[in-house]
């Protein structure tokens, strides 16, 4: 019996490997667009620029992928 995949991580995982922008909207409405670096169970390292921000994931609302022209 396979183990059920988890939605979370193919997602997160897509977006790291294909170096996708996406945009993390937090529980206060503050908007956050950069790429993923890397996650975890609790936690997502987004590169902003330059900056590296350690996400709780607690604290997101929305995630998805930055559209062209936006």
């Amino acid at each position: 019996m396979s183990a059920k995949p988890n939605v979370q991580d193919e997602f997160l995982n897509e977006a790291r490997t294909n170096k996708q922008m996406v945009e993390i909207v937090l529980l206060s409405g503050k908007s956050l667009k950069g790429t993923v670096e890397a996650f975890d169970t609790f936690t997502i390292k987004l590169r902003c620029r330059r900056d590296a921000v350690l996400i709780f994931k607690s604290a997101i609302a929305v995630i998805g992928p930055v559209r062209e022209g936006r």
